[in-house]
């Protein structure tokens, strides 16, 4: 490897090593982290136990609201969610049929401890969209309601979307979404009831 190449890869290698370590990009003036403290803030915490609940093999009963004021298209799907990368990430597979079409998404769930908020990634085959939602629980962490931004590709809007889990029992737990317009009005799109499979 020639020297110029060597140090473009350089800063690359020692960011990796850093960033997963010490949850920094660049050293700072303040003392390293001790182990405990790495490992708190990098390690799965009680926050993911709350994700446990939408982990297994689900049924879903899937409505799709194409008028805010009418009926919701309704079919049936199925959901497959497993922890991931060591038990920090819940990845959720779900299949059905959308408005006559075959429809797949791919959520994945954790929860950043050092940011202290839950964030997931939301993609399916509808379009090339990857939705970043931040949000937080209630009390009793039985209803996560979290935000995305997202650009309208029809109109270019800017607009919010906002997802909320429920969690109904251990057995069923319900996810819905909702088109935040600018000025604030919350349109339901969409809504999943899952129920464990036996």
């Amino acid at each position: 490897m020639t020297r110029s190449r060597l140090g473009k890869t350089l800063p690359i290698v020692l960011l990796t090593l850093w960033v997963p370590r010490f949850g920094l990009a660049l050293p700072t003036t303040q003392d390293e982290p001790e182990k405990g403290e790495a490992a708190e803030v990098a390690g799965p915490g009680d926050p993911q136990t709350h994700l446990a609940a939408t982990v297994g093999e689900w049924e879903m009963a899937i409505r799709v609201w194409t008028n805010p004021n009418g009926e919701p298209a309704e079919t049936r799907g199925s959901a497959s969610a497993r922890w991931i990368l060591g038990d920090h990430f819940v990845e959720t597979r779900l299949e059905g049929e959308v408005l006559d079409t075959a429809f797949e998404a791919l959520r994945i769930e954790g929860y950043d401890v050092a940011a202290d908020r839950f964030v997931s990634t939301w993609r399916d085959s509808r379009g090339t969209y990857t939705l970043v939602f931040t949000g937080k629980c209630d009390a009793t962490c039985a209803i996560r309601t979290m935000t995305a931004e997202f650009t309208d590709p029809v109109s270019k809007t800017e607009l919010t979307i906002k997802s909320v889990t429920t969690i109904i029992s251990n057995d069923s737990y319900r996810y819905e979404s909702y088109i935040v317009t600018p000025n604030g009005t919350e349109i339901k799109n969409m809504e999943f009831d899952a129920t464990r499979r036996p």
